[in-house]
């Protein structure tokens, strides 16, 4: 089940490129479309645009570039209008899709069963030996703290949420983007992003340096944005805090795992 929801997943990723790369060459703007006409030494290729009011004609035979860019813009014309009906099938079909092993319907159970689950000490279902964290970004001036699985996050608070994440083995992605819209030239980077088993999607943000008004206005900023994109604190969107000495709390972190994200991963 995990693997048709993975499959899904990377198809409708698959899609929005194909959708971003059509709308990129068809904004190129090159005028006019291909007429090819048979002659006995070959076939001669002409492009046909309108000049003046009039429909033109030219032979571009030797321009190679030329009828390669509108071959992709013909081509790209067609893929546009498919990749936007794909993605909303696929989108549709994410929505509506009801997985029903017992692990899966495990993390669609209220909060007082999760508990009891985790009371009743079923087995993880997490392989940690294969299991490794991914990091999608590096900068070697702000990621200088080294966490266990050897991943370089920013502060000593994403230290004790990595190891901690890691000795669990919940798989995450740290600083994975996060699009507010479709081409985002700028995205969000969440400090840890879930694709949890059921196909469902938690995000975990850590605030460290409250003192400052600039940080907290751009993380106000960023839980609204949140908010906009169905993210709700308590649900799937997980927010923790360093205290007012800049500490973060080891056993506070261990039951927000327990609470948030370890049921997803009983059976």
């Amino acid at each position: 089940m995990d693997d048709f929801l993975k499959m899904v997943e990377e198809e409708l990723h698959h899609q929005k490129i194909l959708l971003k790369k059509s709308k990129q060459i068809l904004r190129k703007g090159t005028e006019g479309t291909l007429r090819c006409r048979l002659r006995k030494e070959g076939t001669a290729i002409y492009r046909i645009k309108r000049e003046g009011g009039r429909q033109q004609e030219v032979n571009i035979t030797d321009q190679k570039d030329l009828i390669k860019e509108l071959v992709e813009k013909r081509v790209y014309q067609k893929i546009l209008p498919a990749a936007e009906k794909n993605i909303e099938i696929l989108k549709k079909l994410k929505e509506q899709y009801q997985p029903d092993s017992f692990k899966e319907t495990i993390g669609r159970l209220s909060q007082s069963y999760r508990e009891a689950i985790l009371a009743l000490g079923y087995e993880k279902t997490i392989d940690k030996k294969t299991f490794k964290p991914i990091q999608y970004h590096f900068d070697e001036k702000r990621h200088i703290h080294e966490t266990n699985c050897g991943l370089m996050v920013q502060s000593k608070s994403e230290v004790i949420i990595t190891n901690a994440l890691t000795s669990y083995g919940i798989p995450f992605s740290y600083e994975k983007d996060f699009p507010r819209y479709e081409d985002d030239p700028w995205p969000m980077q969440p400090d840890y992003t879930f694709d949890l088993p059921n196909g469902e999607v938690k995000l975990w943000e850590h605030l460290g340096m409250l003192k400052r008004e600039k940080y907290c206005k751009r993380n106000a900023d960023k839980l609204y944005t949140y908010q906009m994109q169905g993210f709700h604190i308590g649900r799937n969107l997980i927010i923790t805090q360093d205290d007012a000495k800049g500490n973060c709390s080891s056993p506070y972190i261990d039951k927000m795992i327990r609470e948030h994200l370890l049921p997803y991963y009983r059976r």
